[in-house]
């Protein structure tokens, strides 16, 4: 059976060599520098249509200020309207005896007569 590794016991010269390339540098100094290259970038990147979305924010909420007083006042309206039309209809319409507001009216003079009569 053949034994494939990556790295045999003959050569642990080249490994440590390897190892030494690889490594992670020591010293603080490096990782703080590559912080402050990573921050550079990403503070030099334009970040596309949120940039978009900054310039618009305050005319969006012009808008959306407007547009809620145009609502309110919309929905003012059609309360007033709706309140003078309902005023309107009370006054206007002929007086109804209660007896035909409380119950239908009797569709024809025989019916009323049983209706009389049985006390219904």
């Amino acid at each position: 059976m053949t034994d494939f590794r990556l790295i045999s016991n003959d050569d642990d010269e080249v490994a440590r060599g390897l190892r030494s390339l690889y490594a992670a540098p020591a010293g603080d100094a490096y990782w703080n520098e590559l912080q402050a290259r990573i921050m550079a970038r990403v503070a030099d990147v334009e970040l596309g249509w949120w940039t978009e979305l900054d310039r618009w924010v305050r005319p969006a909420l012009a808008a959306a200020a407007v547009l809620l007083v145009a609502a309110g006042v919309a929905m003012f309206r059609a309360h007033v309207v709706e309140g003078d039309i309902a005023a309107e209809n009370m006054l206007s319409s002929p007086a109804v005896p209660v007896s035909t507001a409380i119950r239908p009216a009797l569709q024809d003079d025989r019916e009323a007569r049983i209706r009389f009569l049985f006390g219904r």
